[in-house]
């Protein structure tokens, strides 16, 4: 079988020197993609589960500028340092990780020898002791701080006042209510991003709901669907962008909620990019830059402070396991004072309460 796939290949190659011209190496790379995915659905991964790890495969060969038979450790070690420099969580880092090993084992197993016959080359090793990065007990997401309220009251006030004078009012209030949208409802960038209009609920629950279609989900599952309440003035957040803002980007009143100059769908890096620089705009230091990752602890830190209990928040998030939902919150130093006077008001309330019972008995 092998040897078929080698004439196959060598059939293609430029008559004259022997070698690949670059656009047969890259029918050669695609095709060699194709038989990985194959081989993916052959162990019984999830159509999703098999694109996001082909996406994070080709952004890894996108940044090296290389054909995977090209790629040493140095371009693994360097797109590690640009993932750091993303602020992407230590779960996320290693995830890029699984998929690229992974690939390379594949190919080193399954096509080394056409590898060789064509290019004479072997398939590298990117990994070794100095850049493995193991399994932790925070490897769930690590810890992560959110911005403090300062910063992002700042970061709020300096939008609004970019809003009144900006030439490009439309993208400053999409971006404005993209991250805004995150803080208030603890969504991952990519879940955002992948909302269409119709996933504002304004009719169910109190003050509408956001149906998540493309939440995270574990270990090969695929997206997993949840629900989120749209919290403190969500709604109308959505209710004005809706009607003043999106309408400047499309007449169409259906699909994608949040979308480019071009109309077409916003893509999550290009999400996490708009937001630093809106924050390098507005003249933020580097120690004060956050990413939307720490939006979503935001979130999660300011529901803890308001007393919402881990398994409510863990719903919110849409985590799999209570243990990460732990990790996401950073209350403020006079946290358990305030859960104290919470306590204290809750139990004055219950004694008036029972004296009025009493009397009107």
């Amino acid at each position: 079988m092998n040897k078929n796939i080698h004439l196959a290949v060598v059939n293609v190659t430029n008559d004259s020197t022997g070698v690949p011209s670059y656009e047969e190496s890259a029918k050669f790379q695609a095709k060699l993609m194709g038989l990985w995915e194959q081989q993916q659905k052959v162990l019984g991964y999830t159509n999703a589960s098999v694109a996001l790890n082909l996406r994070n495969i080709n952004e890894f060969l996108n940044v090296a500028d290389k054909f995977i038979w090209e790629v040493d450790i140095r371009d693994f070690d360097n797109f590690y340092v640009g993932l750091i420099g993303r602020g992407l969580a230590y779960s996320t880092r290693r995830k890029y990780q699984s998929n690229i090993i992974t690939f390379l084992d594949y190919l080193r197993s399954r096509h080394s020898p056409e590898f060789w016959d064509i290019y004479r080359v072997q398939v590298s090793t990117v990994l070794d002791k100095f850049n493995r990065h193991h399994h932790r007990n925070d490897d769930n997401e690590g810890k992560v701080i959110p911005p403090t309220p300062d910063v992002l009251n700042r970061f709020w006030n300096g939008l609004k006042e970019m809003m009144k004078s900006a030439r490009k009012y439309a993208t400053v209030a999409r971006d404005y209510t993209l991250f805004k949208m995150l803080e208030l409802s603890g969504l991952r960038i990519y879940e955002a991003v992948m909302l269409d209009v119709k996933d504002c609920r304004f009719d169910l629950g109190e003050n509408g709901k956001i149906n998540v279609r493309y939440g995270k989900g574990s270990k090969g599952t695929g997206y997993k669907r949840r629900w989120v309440p749209m919290l403190d003035g969500l709604d109308k957040l959505f209710t004005w962008y809706l009607q003043k803002v999106r309408p400047l980007f499309t007449d169409e009143e259906s699909g994608a909620l949040f979308l480019s100059e071009k109309g077409q769908r916003l893509e999550r890096d290009t999400g996490r990019q708009v937001l630093k620089r809106r924050q390098i705009e507005l003249g933020f230091q580097s120690d004060e830059i956050f990413s939307p990752h720490q939006l979503r602890h935001a979130f999660a830190t300011m529901q803890t402070e308001r007393g919402v209990d881990l398994l409510t928040l863990k719903t919110l998030l849409g985590h799999a396991d209570v243990s990460t939902t732990f990790t996401y919150s950073t209350p403020g130093s006079d946290f358990l004072e305030k859960k104290i006077r919470m306590s204290q008001e809750k139990w004055k309330q219950q004694l008036l309460d029972e004296e009025s019972d009493e009397r009107k008995g």
